[in-house]
């Protein structure tokens, strides 16, 4: 069953906020990518079908990045209430705790490796905020 990203971003910014490294909305959005990604590969399932588009600092989810902006690059303390089952917030868990501590940068330049999904879409800002297509995501060796 997938979610909705807000319902994603909601914990991934609760759960940081609470481990005491709370999230900017910039790294918010490479955790999802890489979130999305990692649990695919568990799970054979999409964690969520909200657009992950190319924009200039990597894969974004739009609704997300909207609804978190007015904190610009201040860290997140909270956010609203989110609904995932159990045995999802095991693995998801595992998945942030492997991405939160690397640095914002390092993120960064992880998803702009040359010949990547965002590096595919983006080409040199040609395809700016063009959605990066799940089939390319899928495929991703992380």
């Amino acid at each position: 069953m997938a979610y909705g990203a807000k319902n994603i971003a909601n914990f991934v910014v609760n759960y940081c906020a609470q481990n005491g490294s709370p999230v900017t909305n910039l790294k918010l959005q490479k955790i999802l990518y890489y979130l999305w990604i990692d649990y695919f590969k568990r799970t054979k399932q999409f964690l969520f079908y909200d657009d992950i588009c190319a924009w200039r600092l990597g894969p974004v989810v739009p609704e997300v990045y909207y609804d978190f902006c007015f904190y610009a690059g201040s860290p997140i303390k909270s956010a609203g209430q989110y609904n995932i089952y159990d045995n999802d917030i095991i693995i998801l868990r595992e998945i942030v705790d492997k991405y939160s501590m690397m640095s914002t940068s390092n993120l960064v330049d992880m998803t702009h490796q040359k010949g990547g999904p965002w590096d595919i879409i983006y080409r040199d800002g040609i395809g700016n905020r063009d959605v990066i297509p799940f089939d390319l995501i899928t495929n991703l060796e992380c």
